[in-house]
């Protein structure tokens, strides 16, 4: 036992290296770095515009880490620094671990990048979850299902990073409630399945005996509701209603016994049952349920879903996910662009539920009702929005809702791709705000016909949008607002690159379709255009917003789509019902609270005087003949002659004295019975017409532009200009013109020529592209001149022309401008 084995030795002696091991200092205990030359300092903060180092080539990757040492959050950021080092070896691992160390984030959601597959070293990944752990819980709600995904690179689900997801669902019922549906849906991946059972298992035995019988509650509807798609599927065309109507006795029975149940979609609802009238189905290919469910508290309205079987709904989550926090980032700015952003719930493999946006319709339906070439008419969306809109008050506001949610869709839906954009997905609602539904397609992933790709557009922009926002083309300032806002906000987002990508890159692993690599993250990068300077990012989405308006296969695709569609642009027909009696809640939303013939003016051809109380107590009046009453009455007889009406007060009920004070008895009575009957009956067409067309109040085309400010307008020529001057480059940037025309007074098809004086004219001559017959033209175009060394002396010399005709001139010193700032120049009648 006391053997030792006895190794040979190797007499061999090797000659001494003369080389002495000395451990590398990690960089922080450097002492000799010296300041880098300034044009190094501008490279690596060109390099970290890429902002994720998937998008950095091999080269750049080298450059960054090699200047590793002078990167901060001021000039690059954590994840494309340490993303560039060359490799795991455990001296490179250090040097990460030393910059991780001396790192300061500018915010928690930097840290976001350090979860991706591209980072498996657990001590980096501890540090990006203690960042994260300071978000507040809305913040934390936005990336959760990045974090899901997440867990995926991890070494074992005993991380802090599972520790995180779980101690926050300890801390808030929103982000429990959020986690079980992110899980039980991350359970689809085979790969990955018990992985995600262990966690939701772990998450259920944190949370608590009451709120896993919610979910289990939340769990068993979703199950009803997917029994009862494939049902009305599976039958027969003529069956489906009275399937649907059969199988939506197993929901009620399934509400007697629970009570009360929180919708899946948001737990902050609470629903008591169904109400069985108000459910159907669309009848497009997937055939979705549309459920009504009756809301648990007695002063909120019936909650309205749709339940989709057939499709997958996690790329209609994540892009709904992306565009939610895009508005989170402009109202961060104090900018509201009005967006209306419904919920979107994937319940399991290919089945989901949707959020149902009350009083919200399909533009086609909108231009189904202006005829058969709706899509092609100027004034559709104005005309629609003017007979919902009967007071000057309530179309100015459906303007400006109008005006702002349509250039944040045209943002968001240009940034992300968004194709397969027809008429049937975008949705207007009466109060003005305009939305995107259906996101299959993204990433600018089109569909094609024939080769060619249908959407040709980078967003929808329309000139029937443009219409309704220039009023008809009587204020075409209104276009220059709406473009200085869509790239106000567009520059907005821009600033926010990083959690945008980040957000993108952390899905890629999540096996959708349109999602999958670099390329798909190029895309996005390339539309943000981080690079650019703000005046660049201004010109090319000004540029943009030109190509979408000007593209006429939109409106033909919308053509075709709506005669394709015919057949399917309604709900399946719910089953015939009677009207007796209106709910309470219907009645509360009655547009028209009362009507009261204040008495009869005969100076004014025996028209009654009509004092109309809305439902928010604001008060018009109107005049109306006895003749306009009857003609009324026949109307509402042929749209809805299968309703019991009130009879009206025909000549023959007067008596022979009297006979003015008993019509406008009877009248009042008949208007009180139409009024407070069927509420189909008193918020239609024709009624609302009847007493909020002609009000005595200022017309609708006597309204103010968007923004009224109360000014004396300025009639006199201008032109708008902003200009930079660095590092012996001048650009100028011609945004807008005002007021200019042509000497016979009518509108110029302008373009601008810029000369920098005093060198010679042909040399430094600039021209922008023409904008035809407009006198408020737009351009947002750049001009550039380099090598110019000293401002003093110089003089920009702008001439503006109709081809060859002149319309006005200007000359700006260039010493005495306000370099960064957009400031308006008046336009003079001669050269100087």
């Amino acid at each position: 036992m006391g053997w030792e084995p006895a190794f040979p030795t190797d007499p061999t002696d090797f000659p001494a290296a003369g080389w002495e091991y000395i451990k590398p200092d990690s960089e922080e205990n450097r002492t000799d770095i010296e300041e880098p030359p300034r044009e190094c300092l501008k490279h690596i903060a060109r390099l970290s515009q890429k902002q994720t180092p998937l998008l950095l080539s091999g080269e750049k990757r080298r450059y960054l880490w090699f200047y590793r040492f002078y990167c901060d959050n001021e000039n690059s950021s954590l994840p494309l620094v340490l993303g560039s080092a060359p490799g795991w070896d455990e001296g490179t691992v250090s040097e990460m671990h030393a910059i991780l160390r001396r790192w300061t984030f500018s915010h928690p959601l930097e840290a976001l990048g350090l979860l991706t597959s591209s980072f498996p070293d657990q001590d980096i990944r501890e540090v990006a979850v203690r960042q994260l752990d300071n978000l507040l819980t809305d913040e934390l709600l936005e990336c959760l299902p990045q974090l899901v995904q997440a867990v995926k690179f991890e070494w074992t689900l005993e991380s802090p990073l599972v520790e995180l997801l779980l101690r926050r669902s300890l801390q808030s019922i929103r982000v429990a409630h959020r986690l079980y549906w992110l899980l039980r849906e991350a359970q689809a991946e085979d790969c990955f399945k018990s992985w995600y059972q262990k966690l939701s298992a772990a998450l259920q035995f944190c949370v608590g005996e009451a709120l896993n019988d919610e979910l289990s509650k939340e769990q068993k509807l979703v199950k009803l509701l997917g029994d009862i798609g494939e049902k009305v599927k599976s039958a027969s065309d003529p069956q489906r209603q009275d399937i649907l109507k059969k199988e939506i006795g197993n929901l009620e029975e399934f509400f007697k016994d629970i009570k009360t149940c929180h919708l899946p979609l948001n737990p902050a609802l609470s629903i008591k049952g169904i109400d069985r009238d108000a459910c159907s189905y669309f009848t497009s290919n997937a055939l979705p349920l549309k459920i009504t469910f009756i809301n648990a508290d007695p002063m909120g309205e019936n909650i309205g879903v749709i339940f989709k079987a057939g499709d997958d709904l996690r790329q209609d989550m994540l892009v709904l996910q992306i565009i939610q926090v895009m508005d989170n980032i402009w109202l961060q700015e104090g900018l509201d662009m009005q967006m209306i952003i419904y919920r979107c719930l994937s319940t399991g493999k290919a089945q989901g539920l949707i959020e149902m946006v009350p009083d919200a319709v399909t533009l086609a339906k909108i231009h189904l009702h202006s005829g058969l070439i709706g899509p092609l008419k100027e004034n559709t969306i104005k005309k629609w929005f003017s007979q919902h809109n009967h007071l000057k008050e309530d179309y100015e506001k459906a303007l400006r809702n109008f005006f702002y949610s349509c250039a944040g869709w045209c943002v968001v839906t240009f940034i992300l791709g968004v194709c397969d954009r027809h008429n049937d997905n975008i949705m207007l609602t009466k109060s003005g705000h305009m939305f995107h539904i259906d996101f299959g397609k993204f990433l600018g992933h089109a569909q094609t016909f024939g080769g060619i790709k249908r959407d040709r557009a980078p967003f929808i922009f329309t000139s029937e949008m443009e219409y309704f926002i220039t009023e008809g083309g009587k204020n075409t300032q209104h276009f220059q607002d709406f473009v200085e806002l869509c790239c106000r906000a567009y520059n907005i987002v821009r600033k926010r690159s990083q959690l945008i990508l980040s957000l993108l890159e952390m899905m890629l692993h999540a096996g959708l379709p349109e999602l999958s690599g670099t390329e798909d993250l190029k895309y996005v990068y390339n539309n943000l255009r981080p690079q650019d300077t703000e005046l660049e990012a201004t010109s090319h989405f000004t540029k943009k917003i030109k190509e979408s308006l000007e593209c006429f296969p939109v409106k033909l695709n919308n053509l075709i789509h709506t005669l394709a569609q015919m057949p399917a642009l309604s709900l399946a027909k719910p089953a015939p019902q009677t009207l007796p009696r209106e709910s309470r809640i219907l009645q509360k939303n009655r547009t028209i609270q009362r009507v009261t013939i204040l008495g009869l003016s005969k100076t004014h051809n025996n028209l009654y005087l009509i004092e109309v109380t809305l439902r928010d107590n604001r008060k018009s009046l109107t005049r109306k003949s006895f003749e306009q009453f009857s003609r009324l009455h026949s109307q509402i007889q042929k749209q809805f002659s299968s309703l019991a009406l009130p009879e009206f007060p025909h000549w023959w009920h007067l008596p022979f004295t009297d006979a003015d004070h008993k019509r406008i008895t009877d009248l009042s009575h008949y208007m009180e019975e139409i009024l407070n009957g069927s509420y189909e009956v008193a918020n239609s067409d024709c009624v609302l017409n009847f007493f909020l067309s002609e009000h005595t109040q200022p017309t609708l085309e006597d309204s103010p532009v968007v923004d009224p400010g109360g000014k004396v307008p300025d009639h006199n020529p201008k032109v708008q200009l902003v200009m930079t001057y660095e590092d012996s480059k001048l650009t100028i940037l011609v945004k807008h013109m005002k007021n200019i025309h042509l000497p016979d007074g009518s509108a110029p098809s302008a373009h601008v020529e810029i000369y920098l004086l005093p060198h010679p004219s042909e040399v430094r001559r600039r021209k922008t592209k023409s904008v035809p017959k407009c006198t408020d033209p737009t351009y947002n175009e750049i001009v550039v001149y380099d090598e110019v060394l000293d401002l003093q002396g110089h003089v920009l010399m702008l001439i503006v022309k109709s081809k060859t005709v002149f319309v006005g001139a200007i000359n700006i010193q260039l010493c005495s401008v306000p370099f960064g700032e957009e400031k308006w120049y008046p336009l003079g009648n001669s050269i100087v």
